[in-house]
């Protein structure tokens, strides 16, 4: 590295404009940040190079040096026009931006590297100010009645925190940090606590507002997007925010009617069925199904009515069969055609 060209290093030529500098280094920091290769030595080492490159050449007179004496002029050991690392005329306190013509030597430049590296990790144009944080997306899967009834979880996220090794500086000791490469900001996992609303569906993504990335030097947090699953319920089924079931009735129970017990995800509910219920007919309970996560009220529950035949008779009970049948004076197959 102490002999390569600023200009090789960049892969541009001696009399790239401004703008073509700043591409090459927006190319080759994205190829090789520390936060898109970790535990990579080289691709670290690397970065470092570009960085230092970029720092002289992005700066007029610090390029018309270089142009003029090439790297003896930014030896680290002091003895060069500039002295120390081509770094050393930056004060990196980046808590200075804004504050109003303190004198900062390289107060743009530093502004240059945030722009820069807003652009890579926030995936759009020059900010105008400190970038928001990133969004976080996250997958859960819920239980059928954690769904109905909302929960609290704790997830494990991965996202872009306060960089600890430069406490969000970016630098450190007016050198850009090697952690997290000027930005102040690094990838950290940790675990979030999020509470779920009641009546939240399968394939419903929930925004939670500022529990994703955390902002650039004070900038609001992103949101973290918990996508959701739901597993399915032994007997009931949701279709929107109204809950189905199948209701098995004894023939009695159909055949003269009365209150009968109805499951629902609130709780067992009374209700009457007519006499003379058919299997398969549908009755509603209003109120009875699931929140909407979204505003206000409540679906409804629906059971159908299913009548259950036993699969074995006592002799006492087929004789009382025997009875009803000799009583009931109505064919049931009375409107079917006997053949084609």
């Amino acid at each position: 590295m102490a002999d390569r060209d600023y200009y090789d290093i960049l892969g541009i030529k001696k009399g790239a404009t401004d703008e073509e500098i700043k591409k090459a280094y927006r190319r080759l920091a994205r190829k090789h940040h520390p936060d898109v290769n970790k535990g990579d030595k080289g691709s670290e080492d690397r970065f470092k190079e570009v960085s230092e490159a970029y720092a002289v050449l992005s700066d007029k007179e610090k390029r018309e040096q270089y142009d003029r004496l090439g790297r003896e002029a930014f030896q680290f050991n002091g003895g060069g026009p500039f002295g120390g690392s081509p770094f050393s005329g930056f004060d990196f306190d980046f808590s200075s931006f804004g504050a109003g013509g303190r004198g900062r030597k390289a107060a743009g430049k530093v502004s240059d590297f945030r722009d820069i590296f807003s652009d890579l990790f926030a995936g759009g144009g020059r900010a105008a100010g400190p970038a928001r944080g990133s969004d976080v997306e996250a997958r859960a899967t819920l239980e059928f009645g954690d769904a109905v009834r909302g929960t609290t979880l704790q997830l494990s996220v991965q996202l872009q925190a306060e960089c600890a090794n430069c406490r969000g500086l970016g630098n450190v000791k007016n050198q850009v940090c090697p952690r997290c490469g000027g930005t102040g900001m690094a990838a950290t996992t940790q675990t979030v606590k999020v509470k779920l609303p009641e009546g939240v569906s399968d394939g419903q993504t929930v925004r939670l507002a500022g529990k994703g990335g955390a902002g650039q030097r004070g900038a609001p947090a992103g949101d973290l997007l918990i996508h959701v699953a739901v597993r399915p319920h032994a007997y009931f089924e949701r279709r929107g925010n109204d809950i189905h079931i199948e209701l098995p009735v004894t023939l009695g129970e159909a055949l003269q009617g009365g209150e009968i017990e109805v499951p629902t995800v609130h709780g067992p509910v009374r209700a009457r069925i007519p006499a003379g219920t058919q299997s398969g007919q549908t009755f509603r309970i209003s109120g009875k199904g699931v929140k909407n996560s979204r505003g206000a009220g409540y679906g409804d529950h629906y059971y159908r009515v299913m009548i259950h035949v036993p699969g074995q008779l006592s002799e006492t009970a087929k004789k009382l069969l025997d009875e009803i049948e000799t009583s009931y004076d109505e064919n049931p197959r009375a409107k079917l055609k006997t053949g084609l």
